[in-house]
């Protein structure tokens, strides 16, 4: 075998050794925050009236491990985009509002005037975030420290009738996203990355030395996110 080759080899079975030990721990997700959860029956278990016309309320928590306002914009903009005009469950509208301190159904009802609509989907994130140290193994005998970046999702999702301001079903989706970093300036071959989903492979792998700040967060929120508009389509599919 060529020192090439086995410098390859070495490399993909100290990453597989470092990934497979990641896997191992357990995940925090943290539990839906949603204020409109209470006494909302799950989503599996309720049909949904065909077709109807529901305006979109993405409630964002002042939480310093959310995306920026721009990222989750951009994520409400899609759960929009993936039920439009012709959909079994049309969103005609969506905004975004800060979680309220006082009436909270007051503030969804005022937010969703425009819309003109009866019912509304409320969608809150929360999440939560753990840094470790970790030895990075690379090639014959290359090894970084460097830091463990675990983020991780709920999305939690209430359909609301404004005006009984009854919760008429809810689901939630989760996200994870995994970015290792050295703490050194330079330690190629070894460069950040971000693993997005659990047990994924599909990584985010630049040839530069750092990510933006919060971009692991962004990653696992898109996941969440994901899972939330796959579960609204499988309901409106039974």
């Amino acid at each position: 075998m060529s020192a090439l080759r086995l410098l390859r080899a070495c490399s993909a079975i100290g990453l597989a050794l470092l990934f497979t030990g990641c896997a191992g721990l357990p995940e925090p997700y943290p539990p839906p925050a949603n204020p409109f959860l209470t006494d909302a029956p799950p989503l599996a278990s309720t049909t949904l009236a065909q077709p109807a016309k529901v305006g979109l309320i993405w409630l964002m928590p002042a939480d310093l491990t959310i995306p920026p306002q721009a990222a989750q914009r951009s994520l409400m903009d899609k759960i929009k985009a993936q039920f439009a005009a012709g959909k079994r469950l049309e969103i005609v509208g969506a905004t975004m509002i800060a979680v309220p301190h006082g009436d909270m159904l007051a503030e969804v009802r005022k937010a969703s005037a425009p819309f003109n609509v009866n019912q509304v989907l409320v969608v809150m994130p929360t999440g939560t975030e753990v840094v470790s140290p970790v030895w990075l193994h690379y090639g014959r005998a290359g090894r970084a420290v460097g830091t463990r970046t675990d983020s991780y999702f709920t999305v939690s999702l209430v359909g609301l009738d404004l005006n009984s301001g009854k919760s008429l079903y809810s689901v939630a989706a989760y996200g994870q996203a995994q970015l290792l970093a050295t703490d050194y300036e330079d330690a190629r071959p070894f460069f950040p990355r971000i693993s997005p989903g659990y047990g994924n492979s599909a990584f985010i792998y630049p040839q530069r030395a750092t990510f933006p700040p919060g971009e692991v967060h962004a990653v696992s929120l898109e996941q969440a996110v994901n899972g939330l508009i796959y579960e609204l389509d499988r309901a409106l599919a039974s």
